[in-house]
Order: C-alpha cells, then sequence, then structure tokens
C-alpha cells in the first residue's frame, strides 16, 4: 500500500514538472509572456478533474479510497505507538509519517472531487433523460388525442344524418298513385332506390310549393276579415262611451225605481272572480237570505286585479295544456327544439336553486302556504233592535277567506254597529271565541283537511302555531262549519255537523251535492242564536258589572224578598284564576269547564262574611247553562268540598233553567246566591257570640234531617213567600 502511495505522489510530482516544463518551454518560445490569474488555474483545474474523471474507472477509485482509508488507519496508530515512546527517533519517524498522511489526505480530496464531479454528470445525464422522455410521452400523448379526435370524426360521418331524413314523405303507394309519371319514372325508380328516394323528394316539393301558394292565398283572405273586423270594433268602440254617457243620464230614473243595474253588473263581475269555494258560498247565502233572511247580507272586497291576473294565469295553463295535448303529432324538429328549451328552462331553474339559500325557499314555501286568494266574502248577520220597533240592529260581520294551497277556508269576525262598554261584558263579544264550538268539538283550533299537517312538516311549523299564525296574518279559524258552508268537506275522526250527523267524506261529495239546502239554513240559525244569546248575556253581564241591576230584592215567585248582602264586585277572570281558586275542581276533572268558556267572579259581602262566587259561562251558551262554585270566607274559609251547606248552595244556584229565564238568567242566579248567603248567615249567626246577623227572613225550621239541610228554596205559601229545605 506504501508502495501505491509513492507511485501515487510521484505520478503527481511528475504531472507537476510536465507542467512547469511545459509551461516553462512555451515560455521561452513566446517573446512576449502571458500572466494566468488565479480564474484561469480554478478554470483549467476543474476542466482537468471533469477530463479526468470521465477517463478514470470509477470502481478503482473506490478501491483506491478504501485502501487510504485503511493506511491513514495504520498511520494514526503507528504515531500514536511512536508518541507513547517519547525519542528523538520516534519524533523523527512522526514527522515523515504526518508526511504520509497529508498526501494521504491530498489524495481522498482528490478522489472525493472526482466523486461529486462524476455524480453531477450522472444526474445532469439523468435530468436529459427525463425531459426527452417527457417529451417522447407528451408527442405519444398528442398523437393518441390527435387518433381519437379522428375515430370521432369518422364516427360522426357514420352517423351523419341528411335533412331529407327527418321529412315524411308520403308512402310510396300513394307517391306511384297520385305522382304524374315524368316525376315518378316507375320503369326507373322501382328498381333503383336512391333514385326513388330523389323523386318522392321532388315529388314532396311541388306539393310544398303547391301548399304555400294556397297559404298566401288563405293569408291575403284573412287580412281582408282582419281588416274587417278591426273596421267594426271600431265602431263597437265608439258605442261604448255613448252607452256610458246613457247610463250616467239614467242613474236618476234607476235611484227613483231602486233598479241598481250597474251594481248588479259589478256584482256579477267580482263573482266570477271567486275561488271556487267562495263562490259556492257566496251564491248559496246569497240566495237563502233573498229567500229567508232579509237581515243576512253577503259582499265581496278584495284585490280585483290581483284576482284577474290569477284568472288569466289559470285560463292561460288550461289552454296551454289543451294544446300540449293537441299537439303531439308535430314535426320531431319542432319537439326536439321544444325539449332543448325544456333543458335551458331547466338548467336555468336548477342554477337559480343553488344560487338561492336554504333559508329563502323555506320562507318562501311558508309565505305561499299561508297566501290567501285576494277576494274575500263576508257575511253579515244583523239582528232586530227592539228599541227602535224592529229595525236592523248591531251585525257580527263574517269574513272567509281561501287558501288554494291547503285548501281550506277561514273566517274571521268583526263587530258591526256595536260599540264594546265594560271590561267584563267585552270579554262575551271576544272575536276569538264568539262562535267556538258552534257545534261539538269544533273549536278551530286545528286544520279540518288531513294534509295541512304534513304540509307544514314539509316548512317545519308545528301544527299547534297554525291559528297564531292565521290571526297574524288577520285571516281568522278555520272551523269546520266553515268548510261545509263553502262545500268542503273531510274526513273528520269526530265531529257532529249542522245535519245532526258524523261527516266522513265516504261519498267523495260536497256539500252542494249532499244536502247542501239543508245546511245553510242550519248553520246561519245557528250563527244568529250563538249572536242573539251572546248580545244577551253581553247585556246581563254589564248591568252586573255596572249595578244597573236591583239585587235588593228576589222576585222569583212574583212576592218580593228583600236581600240583606251586597254585590260589592263583578268581574272577569282567566282560566288559570279559575283553576287557582280551588273551588271549581269538580267541574274541570269532568271536564265540563274548559280553557274556550268564559269566566267571572262575583263578590257578595254582608258584614264580616264575604262569599266568591266563580262562574264558568259555556262557549256553548245558552245550550249549557252557567255554573256557580262558591268559596264562603267567615269564621274561616267554607268550600262545597268541606262544608255540605256551600255544597247545597251551589246545587241550589245551578239548577236554575236556562229556558225559562235566558235573558235574565246571570241575575237570577246571583239573586238565588245572596239569598242563599243570607239563610247561612241567619241560621248560622245566632249560635255565635255576640250574635252579628239577626233573622230577618222566613223560614220554618233552620236545619232539618241528619244533613241538617238550611232552607234554601224559596216557595210561595199564600199571598207571600218564605224559605224551606231544597
Amino acid at each position: 500500500m506504501v508502495s501505491k502511495l509513492e507511485a501515487t505522489v510521484r505520478d503527481i510530482a511528475t504531472d507537476k514538472k510536465r507542467r512547469k516544463t511545459s509551461s516553462t518551454s512555451n515560455a521561452e518560445g513566446v517573446a512576449v509572456t502571458t500572466k494566468v490569474t488565479k480564474e484561469d488555474v480554478y478554470a483549467n483545474t476543474v476542466e482537468f478533474e471533469e477530463q479526468e474523471a470521465g477517463k478514470r474507472s470509477s470502481v478503482k477509485d473506490a478501491q483506491l479510497f478504501h485502501a487510504t482509508c485503511d493506511e491513514l488507519r495504520d498511520l494514526f496508530a503507528e504515531i500514536a505507538k511512536l508518541k507513547s515512546e517519547n525519542s528523538d527517533e520516534a519524533r523523527l519517524k512522526i514527522a515523515e509519517k504526518r508526511i504520509e498522511g497529508s498526501l494521504a489526505f491530498v489524495l481522498l480530496k482528490k478522489l472525493n472531487r472526482l466523486d461529486k464531479v462524476r455524480i453531477r454528470d450522472g444526474r445532469e445525464a439523468l435530468h436529459k433523460e427525463k425531459l426527452r422522455v417527457d417529451s417522447n410521452r407528451l408527442q405519444l400523448q398528442n398523437l393518441l388525442y390527435e387518433a381519437e379526435h379522428l375515430k370521432r370524426e369518422v364516427q360522426r360521418c357514420y352517423l351523419f344524418k341528411s335533412q331529407d331524413e327527418e321529412i315524411e314523405l308520403v308512402p310510396v303507394e300513394e307517391f306511384y298513385q297520385r305522382a304524374p309519371k315524368t316525376v315518378s319514372q316507375p320503369e326507373k325508380t322501382k328498381t333503383d332506390e336512391h333514385s326513388r328516394r330523389i323523386a318522392r323528394l321532388e315529388w314532396e316539393l311541388q306539393q310544398r310549393k303547391e301548399l304555400d301558394a294556397h297559404l298566401k292565398e288563405l293569408q291575403t283572405l284573412k287580412e281582408a276579415m282582419h281588416k274587417d273586423i278591426v273596421a267594426k270594433s271600431e265602431r263597437l268602440d265608439s258605442l261604448a262611451p255613448r252607452l256610458q254617457d246613457l247610463l250616467v243620464a239614467t242613474r236618476p230614473l234607476q235611484e227613483a225605481l231602486q233598479m241598481p243595474i250597474e251594481k248588479g253588473w259589478e256584482i256579477q263581475k267580482n263573482v266570477r272572480l271567486l275561488a271556487q269555494p267562495l263562490y259556492l258560498l257566496y251564491a248559496n247565502v246569497t240566495a237563502y237570505g233573498d229567500a229567508c233572511d232579509n237581515l243576512l247580507s253577503t259582499s265581496i272586497h278584495g284585490d280585483e286585479e290581483e284576482a284577474k291576473q290569477i284568472e288569466t294565469m289559470l285560463q292561460h295553463e288550461a289552454s296551454s295544456q289543451c294544446g300540449n295535448d293537441s299537439g303531439s303529432n308535430r314535426d320531431r324538429a319542432d319537439s326536439d327544439n321544444d325539449d332543448n328549451e325544456h333543458e335551458l328552462e331547466r338548467g336555468t331553474k336548477k342554477r337559480h336553486h343553488r344560487s338561492q339559500t336554504k333559508t329563502n325557499l323555506t320562507e318562501q314555501k311558508r309565505e305561499s302556504l299561508f297566501k290567501a286568494h285576494p277576494l274575500c266574502v263576508t257575511v253579515t248577520i244583523r239582528v232586530k233592535n227592539r228599541s227602535t220597533g224592529g229595525a236592523p240592529g248591531p251585525g257580527l260581520a263574517m269574513t272567509f277567506s281561501y287558501l288554494p294551497n291547503m285548501n281550506i277556508v277561514t273566517m274571521n269576525c268583526a263587530l258591526v254597529e256595536f260599540q264594546l262598554s265594560g271590561v267584563a261584558a267585552g270579554d262575551v263579544l271576544s272575536l276569538d271565541t264568539v262562535l267556538t264550538e258552534l257545534f261539538p268539538n269544533d273549536t278551530g283550533t286545528e286544520s279540518p283537511n288531513p294534509k295541512t299537517k304534513y304540509q307544514l312538516q314539509n316548512v317545519s311549523i308545528d301544527a299547534h302555531e297554525l291559528v297564531q299564525l292565521l290571526k297574524d296574518k288577520g285571516l281568522g279559524k278555520p272551523f269546520r262549519w266553515v268548510q261545509e258552508l263553502c262545500g268542503l268537506e273531510f274526513i273528520y275522526p269526530s265531529y257532529s255537523g249542522p245535519r245532526g250527523h258524523l261527516l266522513s267524506g265516504e261519498s267523495g261529495l260536497t256539500g252542494a251535492t249532499v244536502g247542501f239546502h239543508e245546511t245553510i239554513p242550519s248553520i246561519i240559525r245557528a250563527i244568529r242564536a250563538r249572536w242573539e244569546a251572546r248580545l244577551q248575556l253581553y247585556q246581563q253581564i254589564y248591568d252586573l258589572e255596572s249595578k244597573l241591576i236591583d239585587t235588593s230584592i228576589n222576585d222569583e215567585h212574583g212576592h218580593p224578598i228583600r236581600i240583606s248582602s251586597t254585590l260589592l264586585q263583578w268581574s272577569a277572570i282567566t282560566h288559570e284564576d279559575y283553576v287557582a281558586s280551588g273551588t271549581a275542581g269538580k267541574f274541570l276533572d269532568d271536564a265540563v269547564a274548559t280553557s274556550s268558556d268564559l269566566f267571572f267572579r262575583a263578590i257578595v259581602i254582608r258584614g264580616s262574611a264575604k262569599l266568591e262566587c266563580y262562574i264558568c259561562v259555556p262557549c256553548r251558551y245558552p245550550e249549557e247553562s252557567p255554573l256557580w262554585s262558591f268559596s264562603l270566607n267567615w269564621n274561616g274559609k267554607h268550600t262545597a268540598d268541606r262544608d255540605s251547606s256551600v255544597r247545597e248552595m251551589e246545587y241550589w244556584c245551578n239548577s236554575l233553567a236556562d229556558a225559562e229565564h235566558r235573558e235574565c238568567l246571570l241575575p237570577l242566579q246571583l239573586k238565588r246566591a245572596m239569598s242563599c248567603l243570607d239563610i247561612y248567615l241567619e241560621t248560622e249567626g245566632p249560635y255565635y257570640t255576640p250574635a252579628e246577623f239577626v233573622q230577618d227572613k222566613s223560614f220554618l225550621k233552620p236545619f232539618r234531617g241528619r244533613t241538617r239541610a238550611r232552607p234554601f228554596r224559596i216557595a210561595p205559601n199564600g199571598g207571600s213567600s218564605l224559605f224551606t229545605q231544597i
């Protein structure tokens, strides 16, 4: 290994001498010497090493590298050994070994540079090869794409259809029968299909030219007729202002003869724009009012222009649908164009749909679901005003609106020529409850159409929110009797209709065909009876609230009996207050008192005793009587649950027949309650010291029987009345 290193060193020295000799000889041969810069020396060195790296074998250089590394290890070991001897001879040998090691390091550096040059050349060659491969791959892809394009062009040429193939020609037999010999040429075309095709096309061209000439003649005739029609239309249009002037001139005569011809025309024009359920309602109710009830009136109001637009749109859709049905035999080219237009429209709608957010679509669905028909029908029911000799009195105006998407009709109430007075009395004529449960189980709190709940689920609305949403939009409630009045019938789980039977909708017929002449009068009579009863109830509660009724005398049997108790207050309360009173548990448990009823509280006092009366007036009043419950505060609290006397008082007040005393039922019940309080205090008072209440009523026995019943009932006694047990 040392000999190889020495040989290598000698080669390097020889190269240096050769370079020096050549440079000296060159300097001698040239007259003017040139100064070599460091950059030139570096460039020459790099170029020389690149050439040498290409000429030398990399395998041999690797072997030389490993041998040099082994030699360096040996030198390091010998130097370490010599350093341990620490002698002059060892120091001389160490200097020689250092020189040999330095030369070995020089050799390693050269081998490293040669290796770097080879790696760089390899990378450059690899990069050039990659570029060549990429270029070849791109050329291949271009060629494949061009080949595929040529294949498609060839296929398109194969699939090409001439326009003459889309023309519907007459059958071959008809062609030979009708076409002249000069065109058909049967001796030639029957054997040659191409010639036959050309002959048929030529015959088709002649036929179309003849039809075109005939079309021009018809168009000329059409233009002449159009001019005639325009002239006649202008003449008719000129008559319209004259007729209008004639109507204006005859208005005084119409008023004198009470013949509102123009008003009837306007009404008929608006009636045609009504939706079908509202049209049926208007026609039948108007007919019933004209025939049987002169206090019943109907009217139409709303946006006529919008109704006309809807009517025009429906007619256009119907005509377009008929046109589609009749135009099924159009040309293939026309149908293709229509299909393309439909595809473009669908694409536009799809892109428009994507551009909208889900929230906006849901809001649009909600708005369209609750959008009512622009025209409404108002039915006004009035009562006779007794104070003015039978003239029309206050009325109840019912506005019917139709929701096409839900297919239901809603009803909203309003008072006509009536001014509310009083706080408690105003609740009686509340527009939300005045027609509640006009028929059993018909509260108007849910849609009568079964499909409505699924429509509401589709737009994320709870079914219980329907009534509130309709109220916010001013549409009212969808009572079931309203649907019957408009000829709409649905399948109800349990509902006794105006005809007295459960409606099932199994026959699939509307109210217009199944006993509708019976439904209209029964519903109108029920509404009128409810309205008259509410007016009577309103007057009673207003008089009680204002203390206009004399409560000091009880004249139940024609013999007045003085009442010692005093009505302190009459007020309206809510259903929650009624439940919280704790006196009407039996009515609430039996579902006799519901949240749709009217609730009041009356406070009766006598001395230190206070009787709180809680009154429940059913919404179906007067078909159902008011219910009274008491709470007596005197020497403790006494209710029907703990005191049999209070229970008897409630029974006596609630047993008053409403059929005989409909116009003054509540005042009579109040006077009974006040009389019962007097009897209770006068029979119980003497047992307390000091005695607060003295007897001023006539009764035979203060108590009777094991239950110690008190004499709450007033019985006639000859020319007077006295109190006896019930």
